[in-house]
Parts: structure tokens; sequence; C-alpha cells
């Protein structure tokens, strides 16, 4: 609000309180005196009766009081008096009203508005201003309008001001500091050159604005903070779309809401050791196309400094797309600039935001992180591509301790010119993430899905990683203390080229433990399923392993010095090669028992079956709930006796044990049962069938089903007895929920199954 709406508001009120009877004492307000332009001419001849823009401004520079210049209604103001620009050099208010008009310069290398007391205040309201050659002062600043006051320009539109090695708006310091020291609103910066907005240590902010299609950055600042840009648009100049620079301190701010950067040539925002970056509503994309220094979408370098809040990055529900990086980080770089012991930890979190189909000639096709936790919610990495790690995300923050996250977030078709198609990690910190989908990623390299080089931990819970490729560890190739996986599926991944090791994943670690996971139809040389590389203990605790292929073991490769500990686990259905092997000696493994096992190669105690019989495994969804269903006559049902069952879920969160025991594998289920006497059996199920009480009609058919199945099977006639029990099973399901109710026609159906099934 200018200080002349202020005044006349106070006066407002002044004559609200004389209305109602109460009497104020009110300071006087400054007058502000209106100075009407009534000539297009620029001319200063106090004697011709005409007041031109020129001697407006001349006057408001002189009178000691507020100004505002009015020009007439779209008129053209060309300057022609090359003497310099139009100067205030007073500090007060002025408000140039433009009122629709034009001012046109037409001199070389002469600003155009200048105001000059630090104390004073220019406001330019409605007004379009034009041309500026510039040949012989490149690096004029403010070639357009420059301000030593507080700026603010509404409704402004700016075109065709040449300083190419200067700046078209430009505004002195005052950073840290509200009112903005530099404000634009609804105006439209366009085909101009140099630096379009500038300042040098001071606060700014764009509402509803457009800079484009201008050569040179659209906001060039220095240390200015706070920078506050909403529902604007930056977009197609050729080089920084909003480029910045800071002291590592928070103060040190960018908040950009509802906002679009967009087609800039060389990067969408740059921020050099800024404190922080927040981000809402708005898209970063396809900058960084034409520069040959490209830097692409957002590049953010930041500190970790003791005796200071930390610095960090918060975009939510944005877009980060289609940019491109001739260094790390196409979509988003993150660099350490001074990392000071004890310092506060950086931090950057990405929420509900995508950043796909972005392009980097280093690290991190979508994302580059080097300093800092990384926190990634419910996002996506699709697309991107990094000539060198990391295909999505490239993680290497050297320490201390940080962790990266990618929870319920895709991380789809990325490929990576040598390690981690979808994620590359190499730090002492921790990596994992909560019901990720890691699928169709491409690595030369190791790790088509996943490459952790280094980690105290490596823990995926939840996640579905499918459908990956690399040369080792197609799915994962992962390097950790500790490694844990938890309601995981592992399918379909497969090394390229065949000779390679670990499809479903590499494993190098101290511990690793797999539990209610599923390690389906990967592909490799050595460890279809899993390649254990040290001397690791590694757990399997009701795993499903099927359908796996490799010439050295199709589930399970391992050096001797590693220990595959298997419990009530499902090893089945291995295509080609043993389920186990040993790779440069013997397979070394524990049974913990219970556990259904294709060949003896695995290891087996009394407790385990081992069996080619089929396993009656459903279709595998990659979806949730996951895993492989068995059918209820599958081998795999009540291999574990409840004493025995300690875990209180499967892979899908259903309760264990769902029949009568536990099953073997990562899927509970509800098993058949054979019964020791059919004929007791159905005598049983019979009284069971009454004491439900059901509806007169409905428990005369099914109790005359079950009388006629007892007496075909005491005439020895199985068929016949398996088909009434077909139809007391059909009828059964066709009531449950209805004239029976479900739990208890679920029961029904288990048992008449069972009984059908033992004859």
């Amino acid at each position: 609000m200018s200080r002349i709406t202020g005044s006349c508001l106070r006066a407002a009120a002044l004559a609200g309180l004389l209305g109602s009877g109460l009497v104020a004492v009110v300071a006087p307000a400054a007058s502000a005196a209106t100075i009407t332009v009534t000539t297009t001419a620029d001319t200063v001849d106090g004697g011709d009766g005409q007041t031109s823009l020129r001697e407006a401004f001349a006057t408001a520079g002189s009178n000691g009081v507020d100004d505002v210049i009015a020009l007439g209604a779209a008129q053209t103001y060309s300057l022609t008096s090359c003497t310099g620009p139009l100067t205030h050099a007073e500090g007060h208010e002025l408000v140039v009203q433009g009122n629709g008009s034009t001012i046109e310069q037409s001199c070389d290398a002469v600003g155009i508005i200048d105001s000059t007391d630090h104390a004073g205040r220019l406001e330019l309201q409605d007004l379009i201003i034009d041309g500026g050659p510039n040949t012989a002062a490149t690096a004029l600043e403010g070639a357009a309008v420059r301000s030593d006051s507080e700026l603010l320009l509404a409704n402004v539109e700016i075109r065709n001001v040449l300083s190419p090695g200067g700046s078209v708006v430009w505004s002195s310091f005052d950073h840290g500091t509200t009112p903005y020291r530099l404000t634009l609103n609804g105006s439209n910066l366009h085909h101009n050159t140099g630096s379009i907005v500038s300042c040098d240590n001071c606060s700014a902010k764009l509402d509803g604005t457009t800079i484009s299609d201008n050569t040179g950055s659209g906001i060039s600042l220095v240390d200015g903070y706070p920078l506050q840009i909403d529902n604007s648009t930056i977009s197609n100049n050729t080089r920084a779309g909003i480029s910045n620079t800071g002291q590592g301190f928070p103060a040190n701010k960018t908040a950009i809401n509802f906002s679009q950067i967009q087609n800039n040539g060389r990067v969408g925002i740059r921020c050099v050791n800024c404190g922080l970056l927040a981000m809402y509503s708005s898209g970063v994309a396809n900058n960084g196309l034409t520069a040959a220094d490209a830097l692409g979408g957002i590049s953010f370098s930041m500190s970790e400094r003791s005796g200071t809040p930390a610095s960090g990055i918060n975009i939510m529900l944005s877009g980060i797309t289609g940019n491109k990086s001739t260094v790390a980080g196409g979509g988003l770089s993150v660099t350490p600039v001074l990392v000071e012991d004890g310092g506060n930890t950086a931090s950057t979190y990405l929420d509900r935001t995508p950043i796909d189909n972005n392009i980097s000639a280093g690290d991190g096709g979508g994302v580059a992180v080097g300093v800092g936790n990384l926190s990634f919610y419910k996002g996506s990495l699709i697309g991107n591509t990094a000539a060198q790690r990391g295909g999505g995300l490239a993680y290497t923050t050297p320490g201390p301790p940080t962790s990266v996250s990618v929870d319920s977030t895709e991380i789809l078709n990325n490929t990576a010119g040598t390690d981690g198609g979808g994620i590359y990690s190499n730090s002492p910190g921790a990596v994992s993430g909560f019901q990720p989908i890691i699928a169709g990623n491409t690595a030369t390299g190791n790790g088509g899905g996943v490459k952790v080089g280094f980690a105290y931990q490596a823990d995926f819970d939840g996640a579905k990683i499918h459908d990956n490729k690399a040369a080792n560890g197609a799915g994962l190739d992962l390097a950790a203390e500790s490694i844990i996986f938890d309601k995981s599926t592992i399918n379909a991944n497969s090394v390229v080229p065949a000779t390679g090791t670990g499809g479903g994943a590499r494993i190098s670690g101290f511990g690793a433990s797999f539990l209610n996971s599923t390690i389906n139809g990967n592909t490799a040389a050595i460890g279809g399923g899993l390649n254990i590389t040290t001397a690791t203990h590694v757990t399997l605790s009701h795993v499903t392993m099927a359908d796996d292929t490799a010439t050295t073991g199709a589930h399970v490769a391992a050096v001797p010095a590693a220990t595959v500990h298997i419990n009530r686990s499902a090893l089945v259905l291995p295509i080609t090669g043993t389920a186990c092997a040993g790779v440069g000696g013997a397979f070394n493994s524990v049974s913990g028992g219970f556990s259904v096992l294709r060949d003896a190669t695995c290891g087996s105690i009394a407790s385990d079956l081992v069996t080619a019989a089929d396993p009656q495994l459903g279709p595998l969804s990659n979806g949730y709930p996951s895993g492989r269903l068995p059918a209820a006559t599958s081998p795999l049902g009540g291999r574990v006796p409840v004493a025995n069952c300690t875990i209180e879920d499967d892979q899908r969160l259903q309760a264990r044990p769902l029949g009568a025991n536990c099953d073997a594998g990562s899927v509970e289920f509800v098993e058949t049962v054979a019964p020791a006497d059919p004929d007791q059996a159905l005598k049983d199920l019979i009284a069971e069938v009454k004491a439900l009480h059901l509806y007169k009609p409905l428990e005369k058919s099914l109790v005359l089903k079950l009388e006629l199945a007892r007496v075909a099977i005491k005439a020895n006639q199985k068929p016949a007895a398996k088909v009434l029990l077909n139809a007391f099973i059909l009828e059964v399901k066709s009531q449950s929920g209805k004239k029976i109710p479900a739990a208890a026609a679920t029961q029904l159906v288990a048992k008449a199954t069972a009984i059908r099934n033992s004859l």
C-alpha cells in the first residue's frame, strides 16, 4: 500500500470519527502533489504552459512531498532528450500512474527511469516501458528502471530494453525486510536483453507476473532474501529462470507457489549457498535444453553450519520434468558448499512431486543429492537418464551418516550409464523404502533397480522390485551392514548379458533378512533369485521363491563363507538348475525347519518337506496385496505347527494362522486338512450344519447332500461322493453372507473340501 493511499484511509477514518460525535486528534498527513503531464514532447521549457514527463519528474524530485505523476490515457511518451533518464532524487514517494501509456526510450545507453534516494519509494502503475537501445554502455544497471529506493511495479510491461552486460530492472539493498524492497505485481517483462530483474542484498516479491522470452536470466539476485514468487511464470529466458545467492542461513529463503519455471536455456532455479527453498503447487519443466553449461531444473547448494538452524528444501505437490543438465542432477541437484563438524544436518523433502524425464550428463538423471538427508514421499522418478550413476536418483553424501528414503514412490523406466538404474546410493547412512515400486529400470553396470555402494542399513518394506536389468544385481545390488526386506516382492529381474550374477539381488553385507517376501521369476547365470557374495548371514523366513532361473543356484547361490538360514519357507519350481548352489565351494545352509523345498540342495531337517510335487501357486500380482496364493490343497499348507508359528501376519497382512496350522512361504491360506475317517468327518459336518439353525429348507437340502455322500462312500462310490460334496460346497458358497453367516460358510467349505480331497 502506498503512503498516499494510507493518507486517504486515515482521512476517511477521521471523517468517520467526527460523524459519530467522537473527537480524535490525528497528526496531519504530509501533502501529496498530483502532477498531470499535458504533453508527450520530451521538453524542459518552463514558459510553454505545458508539463512534460521530464518536467514532472524534476518537480517531484524537488518539492519535498509525496507525489503522483498522472499520464494521459494510452499515450506514447518518447524520450528524445539524451541527457539522462527520468530521475526522482528525493526521499519521498513517487507514484507514476501510467493509465495504459507508453514511455519509449530512443536514446542509446541511457536509462529510462531512475530513483536515486535510498529513503524514497517509487511505484509505477499501468505503464508500458519500451526500448532502450544500448551499444555504448553494455553493463548498464537498471536500463529500464533503476531504483535505490523501494520499488513497486504494478501492471507494468517492459519490452525491448537492451543491457546485455547489465540489468533491465534493478533495485538496491535492504534484504530480510518487508515490505519488500522490490515488488512486481501483475507485470510482464519480455523480449529484453540482460539480467531482467536484478538486485543486490534486497528482498523481492513477484505476484501474477510473467518474465519471458528474454535474452539473459529472468531473475538474477545477489544475496536476495526473502524471495517470494506467487502465481507467476518465468519462461523462455536464455539463461536462468531464477538465480540467487545466499550466506547459508535459513533467512536466505526462496518461496515459490502456484508458479511455472519452464523452458529457460540454462537452468530453472539456481541458488548458491542458500538457506531454504520452499515450493508448492509449481512446475519446473524443460530447462537447460539449449545452454552448453546447462544446470537442469533446480541447482541448489547449501551448507551444514554449526550454531545455525539447518538448511533445507521442501517441495510439495509440484513437478520437475523434462530438464537437462551437463553436470549431476538433471531435475534436481543438491550440493554442499560448507560442511562444518557438528553442523546441523541439511534436508531435502519431496512430497507428492513427480520428477520425470530429466537428463544428466553426470550422476542422477532425476535427482542428485550430495549433502544432508533426502526424503521422497508419494512421488515418482520416471523415465530419467544419467550418463553415469543413478538414472532416477544418485545419493552420494560423504558423511556423517545421513539417510535417504523413498516411501510410496514409483521409480520406473530410468537408465544409468554405469550403476544404479533406478537408485544409486553410496553413503554411510541408511537407505530405506516403504512400499516403493522400482520397475523397468536399466543399468549398464550393476544394480538395475537399486545399487547401494555402502550403507549401514538397507531396509525395504512392502517393496515391489520387478523387470529391472543390469550386468549384475539386476533387481538390487546391495552392500550394507544390515539388509532387511519385509513383505516385499522381487520379480522378473534379469541380468544382461546373461552371464551375470544375482537376477533378483546380489547381496554383500554382515547380515541380511528376508521376511514374508516373494522372490519370483528372476534370471541370472549365478543366483537367479539371490547371489550372496560375502561372509554374510542370510535369513529366509516365510519366503516364497519360485520360477527363478540360473545355471548355478536357481534360487540361491552363495559363497561357502556365507550362511543361509532357511525356515518356514517355500523354495519351489526352479525353472533350470538346482534350487541352491555354492559358488567356489559347498553351499552352507542351516534349516530352521517346516519348509517345502524343491530338492535337497538347500539342506533340510526332518520337519522340512523335500518334494517335486506341484506347489499349486496362483499367479503373482505386482500390485497390493502381492505374493502367490497357493491352492487349498497345496503341499505348503499346514506345514508349520501353531506352536512354531511366531510371525503374526503374512505378506498380505493376513493373520497367521488362517487354517488349522500356519503355512510355509510368504502367503497364508486356509489349507485343506485330510480327515482320518471321511464317514466320521461327514457325521461331524452334518452336526455342525444342524447346529447353525439355518432356514429349514436350506438345512434339509445341505444335510441331504451330506447323507447321500455317506451312503456313496460306504458303497465305495467315491466319484459320486465327490459330486455330492461339490454340490454341497457350491450351495454353501451361494448362501454365504446371506442365509449362512460368512465365517460359518468358510468353515463348512474348508471341511467339505478336505473330505472331498481325501477320497
